[in-house]
């Protein structure tokens, strides 16, 4: 399980490293697909 403070630093990175615009949207349909996964388990 990964704590939710590590987690921010993780999508703040990404946010760094990528341009905005078109990934923000992708960005967020992971993030969906990742808070799926966690209530599946």
């Amino acid at each position: 399980m990964v704590p939710p403070i590590a987690e921010e630093a993780v999508d703040k990175a990404v946010v760094k490293d990528e341009p905005q615009g078109e990934r923000k949207d992708s960005k967020k349909i992971k993030k969906k697909s990742k808070k799926r996964s966690k209530s599946k388990r």
